[in-house]
């Protein structure tokens, strides 16, 4: 069996096609270039597909070439790899319905459907074109001798372009699921919330709940803050209702102004705008109740949301709101019931 080999198709044409080449490349430039599986047990015709794809870019990105030379060797390669977009696939190696394996084995065993497939042979009448479109997942069927450097190129633009489109359904499919996933345990986490009837016990709730959807592990604390932005002064009052990890000792004590240097900015920022700042290594998520004090909780850590992952904060953070304002008029009802 012949090892795997790879060709960075933005390179001058040599005379090394069949040369090992060097593995140790690195992912994030592999990241960058359209990967294509040239699978045929015939030497020549890698030799001949990289120099017709040599020097072509699509979208900016290069393309590269990896080489198998039976059907059981790219089936072991893919099963390996997720990032190669088209497979040329010929169809009599081993046997004379190998490259059909092949096809059957990518959508079925391996269960790649976004991987695009074009199959090609040098004997037509082994395997007819149209049993073959009928029977199997391909997305084109060429005669070798068809295979022109400018029909091999059309083909291949208009198949990575469809693989791009493809794969950007996929991602966009991907973000929606995570996105339902999330706005389920932004429900789940406000149920939790509303359910709280003390304030040092909502401040633990939304803590708990808020890392729990985004902050894994991260020391954070829950300040109320008494009188907006005077209260970020020296004479300002702040208290700690409720801290974790590094800031655990802080909890239910007033917190002098020079404690929270590092978060200084954020704080002010996020009081004069209304709304929650997600700095690099800290986030500042604001809460405020119509009928008593601003609140906010400081997590101190890597913060690194998609835009997606940010609407869902400010969803939660609504929903907070509208608990702590019920849980004030609560404790108002209850203060004037006892009064009487």
């Amino acid at each position: 069996m012949r090892g795997l080999r790879r060709e960075n198709m933005n390179d001058n044409d040599n005379d090394d096609w069949l040369d090992e080449d060097n593995e140790d490349e690195s992912t994030s430039n592999n990241a960058n270039r359209w990967t294509i599986l040239v699978v045929d047990d015939e030497p020549d015709i890698h030799h001949v597909t990289r120099l017709a794809l040599a020097n072509i870019e699509f979208l900016g990105r290069q393309l590269e070439i990896l080489s198998c030379y039976s059907g059981a060797e790219s089936l072991e390669l893919l099963r390996s790899r997720n990032d190669i977009a088209l497979v040329l696939l010929d169809v009599v190696m081993e046997q004379e319905d190998s490259g059909l394996q092949v096809a059957h084995a990518i959508r079925e065993t391996l269960g790649n459907h976004q991987i695009r497939i074009i199959l090609r042979t040098g004997q037509p009448g082994v395997a007819p074109e149209r049993h073959v479109i009928e029977s199997y997942d391909i997305n084109d069927y060429k005669a070798k001798t068809e295979l022109t450097r400018d029909k091999l190129y059309t083909a291949i633009l208009g198949t990575l372009r469809s693989y791009k489109d493809i794969m950007l359904l996929e991602h966009q499919r991907q973000m929606l699921d995570a996105n339902r996933r999330g706005l389920i345990k932004v429900i789940e986490a406000s149920a939790n919330i509303f359910k709280q009837q003390s304030i040092q016990n909502f401040a633990q709730g939304v803590l708990e709940q808020l890392q729990s959807l985004l902050f894994f592990e991260q020391e954070a604390l829950y300040i109320v803050v008494q009188g907006g932005m005077a209260a970020l002064s020296q004479d300002g009052e702040i208290q700690v209702m409720y801290a974790t990890g590094g800031y655990q000792a802080l909890c239910g004590k007033k917190l002098e102004y020079s404690e929270l240097a590092k978060f200084d900015a954020s704080i002010k920022l996020a009081m004069h705008d209304e709304s929650s700042v997600y700095a690099t290594d800290h986030f500042v998520g604001f809460f405020h109740a119509e009928h008593g004090p601003v609140n906010l909780l400081i997590i101190d850590g890597p913060v690194a949301l998609s835009n997606p992952d940010k609407e869902l904060i400010e969803l939660f953070c609504r929903n907070v709101s509208i608990a702590f304002e019920n849980l004030i008029m609560n404790k108002e009802i209850q203060a004037l019931r006892g009064a009487e």
